[in-house]
């Protein structure tokens, strides 16, 4: 599997559609053929090529499966504190490969301790005093060329934290597309709505991250409009995922469901829990869509 370096990659998108091949060139996403995983019928086992990270969801406050920094893209975190104490922690920004993700973080005005302004940097402190409000903008840092993603948590002790991230893309100047998503507890399943459409451009993506310090084995399971399931995917890059490590892709990558309507399930192993963000793309520009924290019954 490639570098996955985007905004949901998939900025060209060749496809075979009536026997025509469909270039969809999407502003500001580089441009990569796509790739089709090969699904099996058993999770894959894989050696991981950095230690596990030492993370402990007991502390997790918020996640955000999804941020998106460079070649024009910026993320900004809003976070909340609706509880009658002061919030006291910490943004943490971690790549694709579970790696520390080094940004330039700013929210002026700087608390003590924080990183100046502009410094790479992969984490922030954060103090919201009560009904308070902290904004934070990750951009890139003067040497960082192309777009680079992967997916942030707050650390916090006192107060109650809430929080949205908004990933926008800005060329020459002028604001393309902007996609906003709410912070989320990690979930050991999450039911997707589906509704491609490849006459529209019309694609639903997703993102997941592993919060965790163990891998992590997750399955998709594809529903049709009458809850009927048409498909199981089990995917090489998903079994298993490592810990810290984030993935995003476009359904149709891997189940080539160019007009489809209905669902997708994504189930993690019993037990063990994951960080999911979906999004739909449209004419190149993109929208959050909810993601629900449940499944059928007859769903396995």
């Amino acid at each position: 599997m490639g570098e996955n370096r985007l905004l949901f990659r998939s900025p060209a998108i060749c496809l075979t559609v009536t026997a025509a091949l469909l270039s969809l060139q999407i502003p500001g996403i580089l441009a990569l053929p796509l790739e089709l995983e090969t699904s099996a019928a058993a999770p894959l086992t894989r050696s991981l090529q950095n230690s596990p990270p030492s993370y402990n969801l007991d502390g997790v406050t918020a996640l955000f499966a999804q941020v998106a920094v460079g070649g024009g893209y910026t993320t900004i975190f809003a976070l909340l504190n609706t509880g009658d104490t002061d919030l006291n922690g910490r943004l943490v920004l971690t790549d694709t490969e579970g790696n520390p993700m080094k940004v330039a973080l700013s929210s002026p005005p700087a608390d003590p301790g924080d990183i100046p302004p502009g410094a790479p940097t992969d984490s922030m402190n954060i103090l919201i005093p009560r009904g308070g409000t902290r904004f934070i903008a990750a951009e890139p840092p003067g040497a960082l060329t192309g777009t680079r993603t992967g997916w942030a948590r707050v650390e916090s002790t006192g107060g109650r934290l809430g929080g949205a991230a908004t990933f926008q893309f800005v060329e020459a100047g002028e604001l393309k597309t902007i996609a906003g998503v709410l912070a989320a507890d990690a979930v050991e399943v999450a039911t997707i709505p589906v509704n491609n459409d490849d006459i529209r451009n019309r694609y639903t993506g997703y993102a997941i991250a592993n919060p965790s310090a163990t891998d992590i084995n997750i399955k998709i399971v594809v529903l049709d409009e009458s809850g009927s399931t048409v498909e199981t995917l089990i995917l090489p890059s998903l079994n298993p995922l490592g810990p810290g490590k984030q993935i995003a892709r476009f359904l149709h990558q891997d189940s080539q469901r160019l007009k489809f309507k209905g669902s997708m399930v994504l189930l993690a192993d019993t037990g063990k829990r994951v960080s999911v963000v979906a999004l739909v793309l449209e004419q190149g520009l993109l929208t959050a869509i909810p993601v629900i924290p449940a499944k059928a019954p007859h769903v396995n």
